[in-house]
């Protein structure tokens, strides 16, 4: 019997006559007024009991599961998204989907659970056993954080978001380059010579190796990641001032340039200047001229596009392969291009001045910069110069 029913007994009269009914009594769980009836046909207490235990439960315990909760999170138009925007945090629609996605695989596996019936070991068991990376896993624990912030906002009493350990990311760190090696692998006739034989079979597709083996010295002469140096624009060389302004990306998940750099945002860009070699410069000078690239096209093309990543690799892998070069247990991939322009460049400049060359964030972070900073940001690494143009010895 609903334990919110109680039941007594009256006497009335009726018909001239007074008698004994059982009747039970309520109070409405919207108006809070309490409403009383009769238990029909009911001659003793285990009558009136049996009446009221057929009738429907008053409060119907709704049970908010995880999968609710996060039904609506991170949609665009939503409440929850709203609420975000007006804490100031703005999410890019990849962001969006990232999160979408999180939240997908969260309710796959635990959206039939309240949430103070999720435990620590059950997540982190769970992961334990995933084949994702400790990146993703780490992603997926901020979301599940979040979610822990979204349920007070339902109407549910608040649950501290639990401690959970963070995952070791399993990402391998590269190696770098000699100087021997440095100069096998950009040894021009190498590459003439790659392409040559790449496309022998396929003459009609043949456009030469200038492009791809100048993203890559663009990579090595200015510390460059990949995806920087496949939205390199002509705009970005000063050759006058000898700098090389790095002020977005390449993202080639989407195929968009961003207009700021890795870990900035439209709001804070995080743009860079870095010096530009006098050899490098002269190269990139008759390039640009005899290519006629315009100021805002982009400067490494293939069949007049920006070159695909996963191409841009596997010239790499070819060329490091034909180069002779002895990678042994080493991992030599395009971003040890950067990891070896960082590690020449701290021989001969101070850390901080090389912070500001990577686009590196630490405890001190680097202010940040704008478009209007170009000109402070160029004085300031000025005391590279020398050191860029040792790049290869």
């Amino acid at each position: 019997m609903d334990s919110n029913y109680h039941i007594f007994k009256k006497t009335v009269k009726t018909g001239g006559k007074t008698v004994h009914k059982w009747y039970c009594y309520w109070h409405d769980p919207i108006t809070g007024v309490m409403r009383q009836k009769v238990c029909k046909r009911c001659k003793t207490q285990a009558e009136a009991c049996a009446f009221v235990s057929s009738l429907p439960p008053l409060f119907v315990e709704q049970k908010y599961t995880i999968a609710k909760i996060a039904k609506f999170m991170f949609v665009p138009g939503s409440s929850h998204l709203e609420r975000m925007e007006k804490l100031g945090k703005r999410y890019s629609v990849e962001t969006l989907k990232c999160k979408r996605g999180l939240l997908a695989f969260l309710t796959e596996h635990f959206g039939t659970f309240e949430l103070q019936e999720l435990t620590v070991p059950m997540v982190i068991d769970f992961l334990a056993n995933d084949k994702h990376s400790g990146s993703w896993k780490n992603n997926f624990l901020t979301v599940v954080g979040e979610v822990y912030d979204e349920a007070p906002f339902m109407g549910l009493p608040y649950i501290p978001t639990p401690k959970f350990p963070k995952f070791r990311r399993n990402s391998v760190r590269k190696d770098i380059f000699t100087t021997s090696e440095l100069n096998a692998f950009f040894n021009e006739q190498l590459w003439i010579d790659l392409s040559r034989e790449k496309y022998a079979k396929h003459p009609q597709f043949f456009e030469g190796h200038k492009a791809i083996y100048l993203l890559f010295l663009c990579c090595v002469e200015c510390g460059l990641r990949i995806g920087e140096a496949i939205g390199v624009r002509a705009s970005q060389f000063l050759f006058d001032q000898g700098m090389f302004v790095v002020d977005g990306f390449f993202k080639h998940n989407l195929l968009v340039r961003t207009t700021y750099n890795k870990c900035g945002s439209e709001d804070d860009k995080k743009i860079r200047v870095v010096p530009l070699p006098k050899d490098f410069a002269l190269i990139m000078q008759a390039y640009i001229s005899e290519e006629g690239i315009a100021q805002d096209d982009y400067v490494f093309k293939r069949y007049n596009k920006p070159i695909r990543k996963w191409l841009a690799e596997e010239w790499f892998r070819r060329a490091l392969a034909k180069s002779g070069i002895n990678v042994g247990n080493r991992v030599l991939t395009p971003h040890s291009l950067r990891y070896t322009y960082i590690t020449r460049m701290r021989r001969t400049v101070a850390g901080e001045t090389v912070q500001k060359l990577a686009g590196h964030s630490c405890i001190a972070m680097t202010d940040h910069y704008t478009r209007a900073a170009i000109p402070e940001l160029v004085e300031a690494v000025k005391p590279a110069v020398g050191a860029a143009n040792m790049l290869f010895e």
